[in-house]
């Protein structure tokens, strides 16, 4: 009895480990569409941006002293003239990259609303900070490459910057440019290829960019004006809430959050082929 009842379990088990095995699907690895291509990391004139998958962010510790980081980003930015790459030829590389500082959002409705503290993080406070239409034209920060180096896995890129604008009685005229040179390193995350309509044939090419853009305010603002903005418009003045055109904007110095500001910049472009 002990001899058949043993019989018995080997063959369940016997039973029991073949339709496991043949149960269990093989193990596959899929390949990875949409790879990286290779070449020269040519990003020429005929790329278009593609800006809705594109971001510019900026970050800041809350004070000096403090680890907190405060964050957020611009609505408003592009490039003009046009983003050039040429890994093979970096002396045909090029970045003209500016965003419109009054586009800053932190998502936080207490730092971001009209007349709230975040713009004069950017030191673009307005003569009338109770204005809502503001003038692009005065409150773009702008960043212009003279060079560029391989360093690492990325690129040192040299340039001059443009955060903000001399206010009188600073010394300087009212509105003077303040423009010095800072650096930004840039990384190519590489070129795909695409399928865009589902055709199943891949159509266009995207090529990816990441960068960063460290500088003090103090170096790009206007620490000695002492003229501040008015908070409240003048009977004469609120007129002027119909026009940008009298909206300018000037280097205010503020110390509301650290002197150390970050800009970190993700591109994308594309060209159909």
């Amino acid at each position: 009895m002990k001899t058949k009842s043993l019989q018995i379990t080997i063959t369940a088990l016997v039973i029991a480990t073949i339709v496991f095995f043949s149960c269990r699907k093989k193990d596959t690895v899929t390949v990875l569409d949409n790879a990286p291509i290779t070449g020269n990391g040519l990003v020429d004139i005929s790329w278009t941006f593609d800006k809705p998958h594109s971001n510019v962010n900026w970050e800041s510790k809350y004070l000096d002293w403090s680890s907190g980081m405060l964050t957020g980003r611009f609505d408003n930015f592009n490039f003009n003239p046009k983003f050039s790459f040429n890994e093979a030829d970096l002396s045909k590389c090029s970045i003209n990259a500016w965003v419109q500082l009054s586009s800053v959002n932190s998502g936080e409705p207490a730092r971001d609303a009209i007349g709230k503290c975040i713009r004069s993080y950017m030191g673009i406070t307005y003569l009338d900070s109770m204005k809502t239409i503001t003038n692009a034209n005065t409150d773009s920060a702008w960043f212009k490459s003279t060079s560029f180096i391989k360093s690492g896995t990325g690129y040192v890129v040299f340039g001059n910057m443009r955060f903000n604008k001399y206010r009188a009685p600073s010394g300087f005229a009212d509105g003077t440019p303040i423009i010095k040179p800072a650096i930004m390193y840039l990384v190519y995350n590489g070129t795909a290829d695409f399928d865009v309509d589902g055709d199943k044939v891949n159509d266009r090419y995207r090529a990816s960019f990441s960068a960063k853009l460290t500088f003090k305010r103090s170096d790009f603002m206007d620490t000695r004006s002492v003229v501040q903005w008015v908070p409240v418009p003048t009977l004469a003045d609120q007129t002027g809430n119909l026009s940008a055109v009298n909206n300018t904007t000037y280097g205010v110095w503020t110390t509301n959050i650290a002197d150390e500001m970050s800009f970190n910049f993700n591109a994308q472009f594309y060209k159909n082929h």
